[in-house]
């Protein structure tokens, strides 16, 4: 059986019989795939340590016949502090099943990994997650080749003067005279349209500092929860992780 090495991070598993785990892989050589780490749940496994969410290890896998199986790893970045707070790993879980909806199976793409690469270290550092999900979430969608257009109105073609309204469906802005196009489209105030430009055109360095109000935090939560709904057609289960996550904190506070 062929042997085969890959630098892949972590993006989730699940349990296989007693003490096995089937571990999905993001890979730069390979894209989204899935390994079996056999024995990983016993104490003391030699891949253990990089078998753990978000762990960035150089793989060595041999390619079965249903599944291939994780023969050893060599840990890079173990992103331990993610783990260590609970909302860095609401938020690095959902960073994670986005990607896993978005992604293919094995549908290679270097830019994405290293994307996703640069967003894990972030996610240790960023103060403000719900912003860091924001920009993730417009990113991802564009490195994907969903990138909503937020320039002009997608209808016919103005840059919108006035009243301005997102439709999911037909992926962008339109303006006052086109919004009727789709019923659904939702009003969005003109702060939340340059956030919108400014998170798909700038990079996360210079989008660091960005200062956004909570009304248009939450127009963009949630005009961009309906683009993505609309683009990859399923529910994603950590959103309600992270809205838990937020209402304990709140609690906690008062």
């Amino acid at each position: 059986m062929a042997l085969y090495k890959t630098d892949a991070i972590v993006l989730g598993h699940r349990n296989l019989g007693e003490a096995d785990k089937i571990l999905t892989l993001f890979s730069p050589d390979r894209g989204k795939i899935h390994a079996v780490a056999r024995g990983v749940r016993r104490p003391r496994n030699p891949i253990l340590a990089g078998s753990q969410l978000f762990s960035y290890s150089r793989f060595l896998i041999v390619e079965g016949r249903n599944l291939d199986s994780i023969s050893q790893c060599e840990i890079k970045e173990s992103f331990y502090r993610i783990r260590q707070n609970l909302e860095s790993m609401a938020y690095g879980l959902y960073f994670a099943e986005l990607l896993r909806a978005s992604t293919p199976i094995e549908d290679k793409n270097r830019e994405l990994f290293r994307f996703f690469l640069k967003t894990l270290y972030l996610l240790q550092e960023w103060e403000n997650k719900e912003v860091l999900a924001r920009i993730y979430e417009v990113k991802l969608m564009a490195i994907q080749g969903f990138a909503p257009e937020v320039f002009s109105c997608v209808s016919c073609g103005q840059s919108p003067s006035s009243s301005i309204y997102f439709s999911p469906s037909m992926g962008g802005i339109l303006c006052f005279n086109c919004h009727k196009t789709d019923e659904n489209a939702v009003s969005i105030s003109s702060e939340t349209l340059v956030a919108f430009q400014k998170m798909l055109m700038q990079t996360y360095e210079k989008l660091k500092n960005i200062n956004i109000s909570k009304y248009t935090r939450e127009q963009l939560s949630n005009i961009l929860s309906l683009f993505i709904s609309h683009q990859i057609d399923r529910k994603l289960k950590t959103v309600q992780f992270i809205k838990d996550i937020k209402r304990l904190n709140i609690i906690s506070s008062v």
